[in-house]
């Protein structure tokens, strides 16, 4: 009997920043060692961001200063980003490309927010980066490219036609997410908005990705089973 050839493996990450289509399908499971790094890798400078913010918060830094905190958590954010996407060049050798958009988006907003003294430039940060994958991804659309099919494909294997509902349904993911993030910093204070963006960060695509389950299943390819001899 001819064994089965094991199905090819794509990496499926649910990134930093800002949410990822990325975590639409789980892949099979690691060795622990690589799933703390994923992770680390993933959500360690949202993570750095937020703890640090709490932490210089709670020592008053900068007295006064009521912005001091959050200046010193853009910092932190700026420098684990850089060390974030070198790593995963390095040791995972990949480039998710919405991490690196978030990347790139963090160090020049995070160093105007560092040189201005003024956290308005992280808080839009997040609307940016949001919006400009929801465009990406729209543009693409339009294109009549699907950036999603080719990212998951292997992995989720879907008619042809529910690929570009699906990456209409995560435009508006991204739309709804920037606006949503516009309205927290603009009505809410630093310490909500931090809390904001880590479960933004967290929990948006998770949950998303629950609610479009029942879509995912309705248009799930079914399997081809290898035949025997």
């Amino acid at each position: 009997m001819i064994a089965p050839k094991p199905e090819p493996r794509i990496e499926i990450t649910e990134t930093q920043a800002e949410a990822l289509p990325e975590a639409i399908v789980p892949d099979a499971p690691e060795p622990a060692a690589t799933n703390w790094t994923k992770t680390a890798i993933d959500f360690g400078p949202v993570v750095g961001f937020g703890i640090s913010f709490f932490i210089f918060r709670a020592l008053k830094i900068g007295g006064t200063d009521a912005t001091a905190p959050m200046i010193w958590a853009t910092g932190v954010l700026v420098a684990l980003s850089i060390i974030a996407f070198v790593a995963a060049m390095i040791i995972e050798k990949r480039v998710a490309w919405i991490p690196l958009v978030a990347t790139l988006f963090a160090i020049p907003m995070g160093l105007m927010t560092i040189f201005f003294h003024d956290p308005i430039f992280i808080k839009v940060k997040v609307t940016v980066v949001f919006a400009l994958i929801g465009s990406i991804l729209g543009i693409a659309a339009l294109m009549k490219k699907y950036p999603l099919k080719s990212m998951v494909g292997e992995a989720l294997k879907l008619k042809e036609s529910a690929w570009p509902k699906l990456t209409w349904m995560w435009v508006g993911f991204y739309i709804v997410m920037a606006i949503a993030n516009e309205i927290v910093w603009r009505t809410q204070s630093d310490d909500v908005w931090v809390v904001w963006k880590m479960a933004s960060a967290f929990g948006g695509p998770v949950l998303f990705t629950l609610l479009l389950m029942p879509f995912l299943m309705k248009n799930m390819l079914p399997e081809t089973n290898p035949s025997a001899s």
